[in-house]
Parts: structure tokens; sequence; C-alpha cells
């Protein structure tokens, strides 16, 4: 038996170019808010939700489960099958019951669902003893990011990325346009930022407003491909393609800003940052852009004095990050939190980015 856990994550800057072009970069932290799964050997294949069922299993069974299993850990079975049958083989023949919580909100813009997928893929390479080497972190980050696929959800490689490894990253997706299937492509490049920074006056601000980001990537990526095909056919790059080959620019200039802890520039980089997400969004169709109650938080964040603000995740919803000056985050924290309390968002919540060094790992026992 193995209990394994991972973090959920946020964008810092860059995204969602990891969702819609192979050629840029993201920034992204995990977040001290974690899932976890315990995996227990020779049972039937039963997943049972543990803590609050409504959170739980409203994030492992996005849109029910395929017979009796919630969807998450169903495809990442499916995944291993195609890609590491022998691995599925002694998964599949063993039938482990699989029991699991998170403290990680439900369609938050947080990755909730990618965290359990990378936990539940440390408990089982535990139990089962795969090969460290053969099955290493950048090979799990790909096959979360297949297994999501497989669940029907569509996202960017620096959740699935992020979720496994840990930290405060700055992440090249060269060569992950397509989303090939593995070895096909270039794993991603990962280099760890906390070692440099390990502090960031960063809001979260959750909503909670839910949402499904799969669905809202998924339109925003299938009209991103199509302009991308007709520029590739010969066609003048359209204004979502620059608009997006500018919002990966701002995570590759966000380096020197982050690394030398200039927060005015990093803020703007962040506004920028969601401008042309904002306004991308509308040209695919979303006629709110990024969302109406996330963009009326962002506006409020700057009108408040925030120094940047933007979207965590694919919009709609979720979460909204705010980096405040460094001597007022109580000031920003309070603000917020009341601003969105008058908008009418009952469940909504503020706290400060606390990044978490550790990816998945191993735990202790959870209480059943």
């Amino acid at each position: 038996m193995a209990v394994a856990s991972a973090p959920g994550r946020v964008n810092i800057l860059g995204n969602p170019t990891d969702g819609l072009e192979g050629a840029y970069a993201t920034i992204s932290a995990t977040i001290c808010m974690r899932a976890y799964v315990r995996v227990k050997a020779g049972g039937s294949f039963t997943c049972t939700p543990m803590g609050e069922p409504s959170l739980a299993t409203s994030i492992a069974d996005p849109g029910g489960g395929y017979g009796g299993t919630p969807r998450l850990f169903n495809s990442t079975v499916r995944v291993l099958k195609a890609f590491f049958p022998d691995l599925a083989e002694r998964v599949v023949e063993d039938s482990p019951d699989i029991f699991y919580r998170t403290d990680i909100p439900p369609e938050g813009g947080l990755a909730g669902s990618t965290a359990f997928i990378a936990a539940f893929l440390e408990a089982i390479r535990h139990v089962y003893g795969f090969d460290r080497f053969k099955f290493n972190e950048y090979v799990m980050a790909e096959v979360v990011q297949r297994a999501e696929e497989y669940a029907g959800i569509t996202c960017g490689y620096a959740d699935r990325y992020v979720c496994v490894m840990g930290g405060l990253a700055y992440m090249d997706f060269r060569g992950k346009l397509h989303h090939k299937p593995l070895k096909r492509e270039p794993l991603a490049t990962y280099e760890r930022l906390d070692g440099y920074v390990n502090y960031i006056p960063l809001l979260v601000c959750y909503l909670g407003v839910r949402r499904s980001s799969g669905d809202i990537h998924r339109v925003f990526r299938g009209v991103y491909m199509r302009e991308w095909e007709r520029f590739r056919a010969g066609g003048s790059r359209s204004k979502l393609l620059e608009f997006m080959k500018r919002v990966g620019w701002t995570a590759m200039m966000g380096k020197y800003a982050l690394l030398e802890h200039d927060w005015e520039e990093f803020g703007r980089l962040m506004s920028l940052n969601h401008k042309l997400v904002d306004e991308a969004m509308r040209m695919a169709g979303f006629q709110d852009g990024a969302g109406y109650y996330n963009n009326a938080v962002i506006e409020y964040a700057l009108s408040r004095g925030a120094l940047g603000a933007k979207l965590s995740g694919a919009g709609g919803g979720g979460s909204v990050l705010v980096l405040a000056p460094p001597d007022k985050e109580d000031y920003m924290e309070r603000e917020l939190a009341d601003y969105m309390g008058k908008l009418g968002l009952r469940n909504s919540r503020v706290f400060k980015l606390e990044i978490s060094r550790d990816g998945v790992r191993l735990e202790g026992e959870f209480a059943e």
C-alpha cells in the first residue's frame, strides 16, 4: 500500500501558450494545496472518495465514471496500456483499491484534476515497482498529459510538469504544438527558479465560480490550431497568432524581472499577459473574454494599487493572480476578499502564494 500526493499550481506568466503553441514558455509554481491518493494492492479496483465527497468526487470523476471507477484513474490506466503495457498489466491483474481526497478547490483553475492523476501515478509507481529510470518524472508528466486527454480534458503541459516536479519553474515547450504520442515529440525543458526566488508577493483569488477548464481550452485551442494551419498553408499571421506570440514573450522577458525581483516590471508583464489573453478569447468566440468576474476582480485589484493581475487558468471563473506591492499584501488581501463578497461570490477566498518545493511525493497514512 502507498499514499502519494501532488500539489495544485498557478500559471504566473505565459499561459495559455503551453496548450496552444509549442515554441514558447511559461512561469508556473506549485501551491501548498494537495490531492492525495492511497493505492491498496489486491482489491477489486474500486474507488472511494475520502473527506468531503462533493469536492473529491467532482475532480476525480468529471462527467461520471466508467464502470464505477472515476474517469481520471481509469484514463490513466488506459494510457499505461498504450505506452507501458507491462506496467499496466501489473496494475490491471492486481486490481488495487483506490482512496482519494483533495484540498484543491474543484474547477478552480488550480490543476485539481492533474494533481489527482500525478498522485495516482506516484502511488502505483511505488506499489508495483516501476522502473524509476524508464518511468521518470518527465515521462510521468507526459503520461498525466495524455491521461487527461483520454478523459476529455484539454489543457496545457505546464500543469502536468509543475504538479509532478514542484517548485517555481520556467518551462520551455518547443516542439510540443501538436500533442503527439509519447516519444514522438521532445520532453519539456524544466528549469527550477525557486533556488533564486523563494518569495513572490502574489495573492491567489479563488472566485468560487466553477467551470470546466477543459471545455474552454478545447474551444480556444481549436480556433488557434485552425489559424495556425491557415498560416502554415501560406496565409498571413492572424491577430490571434500574433497575440499568443506576445503572450509567450511575457514569460521569456518575465524571467529577467523575476530573477531581479523587479516586481513593477513583473506586474506589468502579468497585466499585459492578461490583456492579450482576454482579447484573444473574444476573438475565439468568448463574449466576455476571460470572464466577467475574472475581469472585474482584475480591474478592481489594479485600481487599488496592484502591480499586476491576470488569470491563473482557463478563464470563465476559476482563479485570478494579483501581484501586490511587497508591503501591501495584507491590505490587498482584505480589499479583494471584501470586493469579491460584494460581487456575490460567496464561495470565494484569497490566500497568499506559498510555493511548495515538492511535486509528487509519498506520504504517511491518511484517515478513512
